[in-house]
C-alpha cells in the first residue's frame, strides 16, 4: 500500500524541530534591512499636502484643515510605504517596531492626535496668528 504524500510530510515533520520563532518566551529574530515596520509622523516636517490621504489605500490618514496636518489612524495601516514614498518633506517613515499586537483597535499607541491634541493645536494656532 502506498503513502499519501501528505501522511509522509506529517511524519517527517513530527521529529523536527519547529522552524518558528518561539517568541513569548524568546526575543524577537532581528527585522531585515527595509523591513516597513510601525509608521513614524514628524508632525514639525509635515507641511499639509496631503498626498498621504490621496495614495493610502487603508484611508490611514485624515486631514486637518485648520492645522494644515493629518491624523493617522495605524489600526488600519496595510504597511504599504506608499505614504512615505511619496511625502515631499520626508515627514512619514517607516520603523523596525512591529509589536504592535492590541485588543483595542482605537488603542493610543495606533492613533497619532486625539481629539485634545487636535483642539489644542488649533488653539495654539489661533493665538501664534493673533500676535
Amino acid at each position: 500500500m502506498r503513502v499519501p504524500p501528505t501522511l509522509s510530510a506529517v511524519l517527517g515533520n513530527l521529529f523536527r524541530k519547529p522552524a518558528t520563532n518561539p517568541f513569548p518566551e524568546s526575543e524577537p529574530v532581528p527585522v531585515p534591512e527595509g523591513f516597513r515596520g510601525k509608521l513614524v509622523y514628524h508632525v514639525d516636517k509635515c507641511v499639509g499636502c496631503r498626498l498621504c490621504v490621496t495614495v493610502c489605500p487603508a484611508g490611514v490618514f485624515e486631514y486637518i484643515p485648520e492645522v494644515r496636518k493629518v491624523t493617522l489612524w495605524l489600526g488600519r495601516c496595510v504597511f504599504c510605504k506608499q505614504c512615505v514614498d511619496v511625502c515631499p518633506v520626508s515627514a512619514l517613515e517607516m520603523s523596525d517596531e512591529f509589536l504592535l499586537a492590541t485588543y483595542d483597535k482605537y488603542d493610543d499607541n495606533l492613533r497619532w492626535f486625539r481629539e485634545k491634541e487636535i483642539e489644542k493645536m488649533i488653539e495654539e494656532k489661533k493665538k501664534a496668528q493673533k500676535k
